[in-house]
């Protein structure tokens, strides 16, 4: 891969990397997400499916249905227990051709400076406190 994105789990016992750059940017503030992470909201990069392998072990992952009523596969390390990425179910439930992508959390990448995002989803479900960056496009 050429100058691939990088990136991994805590532990290190999952690498995956993308072989271009990507072409989805942006904080998701859903309920599920917040689950997925602890957090307030999630911040992934996404490309198409063909331009991500899973460099070396094997992630867990459970499906749920997301607050776009899309049902997701979310994957984690079993050992560490790092949120890694996102990507909707293709075989069975919802799909649609243009959902072939793969979302990866961006505080995963080898290098979490390297991207910011283009806009934020579900921001009326993001925690009151919850502030944003200046200029952000902003969706519920």
């Amino acid at each position: 891969m050429n100058e691939a994105i990088a990136g991994r789990c805590r532990c290190g016992a999952i690498g995956y990397a993308f072989s271009s750059p990507p072409t989805l940017k942006h904080m998701c503030c859903c309920r599920d997400c917040q689950y997925f992470t602890g957090a307030d909201r999630v911040f992934v990069i996404g490309g198409a499916r063909e331009t991500f392998e899973l460099l070396h072990g094997e992630p867990s992952t459970y499906a749920v249905i997301a607050d776009s009523g899309a049902t997701i596969i979310r994957a984690f390390c079993g050992a560490c227990g790092t949120s890694l990425f996102i990507y909707p179910e293709i075989d069975g439930g919802y799909y649609r051709s243009e959902d072939d992508v793969i979302e990866a959390c961006v505080g995963t990448l080898d290098d979490p400076n390297a991207f910011s995002p283009d806009f934020a989803v579900f921001v009326s479900r993001a925690p009151k406190w919850a502030t944003f960056p200046d200029g952000l496009p902003l969706h519920d």
